[in-house]
């Protein structure tokens, strides 16, 4: 749930300036563009998702609209993988060889009288704990935090219930393969690698070496979303229970070989960070 969404005049404008950049006067003449030259030409927008407050699908801002209770009145089901951060932040942190100096100072900066708070949720005890952080702010700023603000707001206006996760299952290393800063063990599960896992298609994919536990967390996820689909509620059979999101840390259901619910830990980041929105 992004605090930043455009108006339908903003969102206008961007249009006219991607068109304008494309040589294109009318939407027949950008209909007429070849599909990968335009998908070229987006690159340079990637990430952003904000919705756009048209006045007839978005009257009014998505938090508005969860706050007053008008979104449909649904049970849901969402979460996040564990390691989420984008891989070019990724790949600059440990570029840099990001220290807690380094760490401390860049949070000065961006938070200035709050930085210790921040501090106090993001650490950096030593510098693999600043690198850590700097993942976790990453990976929290792009997905995580968003998803949290939605089932927070869902669960408090929304009439029905709310079923939190984490995908915590690293799918096995590339073989053959080595990636700087990506190194067997030095992260979690990565943006979007649940999808094969979700769709029951791991053997579409031969670039890793699946294991047996990997097929398993696949079989158990299917079940998970499949009840759900069929009920509003995901636990059934002999699927280690799935408790449903009580908005007070408690009742996160990790996904992973031996699934399991445990308070989120995490929780204190994501109250950072929406005080911080709020301003």
């Amino acid at each position: 749930v992004t605090l930043n969404a455009r108006t339908l005049a903003e969102s206008e404008q961007v249009g006219q300036k991607f068109a304008a950049a494309q040589h294109a006067e009318s939407l027949a003449a950008l209909r007429a563009i070849p599909a990968g030259k335009l998908l070229d030409a987006t690159r340079s927008n990637r990430g952003d998702f904000r919705p756009n407050v048209d006045g007839y699908y978005f009257p009014k801002p998505v938090p508005e609209i969860y706050a007053a209770g008008e979104q449909a009145h649904i049970p849901l089901l969402a979460g996040w993988n564990s390691d989420e951060s984008p891989y070019e932040v990724l790949m600059a942190n440990a570029k840099q060889k990001l220290t807690v100096e380094q760490f401390e100072k860049k949070a000065r900066e961006r938070f200035s009288d709050r930085a210790d708070d921040f501090l106090k949720v993001y650490t950096a005890k030593d510098d693999a704990d600043a690198l850590a952080s700097a993942r976790a702010l990453a990976g929290d700023l792009f997905i995580a935090y968003g998803t949290w603000k939605w089932i927070n707001l869902h669960a408090q206006t929304g009439g029905h219930p709310v079923y939190q996760y984490v995908f915590d299952r690293v799918r096995p290393p590339l073989p053959g393969k080595s990636i700087p800063g990506m190194e067997p063990g030095t992260y979690g599960a990565v943006h979007a690698s649940e999808i094969e896992y979700v769709f029951g298609a791991l053997d579409s994919n031969k670039s890793f070496a699946w294991q047996p536990e990997d097929h398993k967390v696949s079989e158990q996820i299917q079940q998970y979303w499949t009840n759900f689909a069929r009920t509003g509620d995901p636990n059934g059979g002999s699927l280690p229970k799935w408790p449903r999101y009580s908005g007070d840390g408690n009742h996160v259901m990790h996904l992973d070989v031996a699934p399991h619910a445990a308070p989120d830990v995490t929780r204190p980041r994501y109250l950072f960070l929406d005080t911080d929105a709020q301003k």
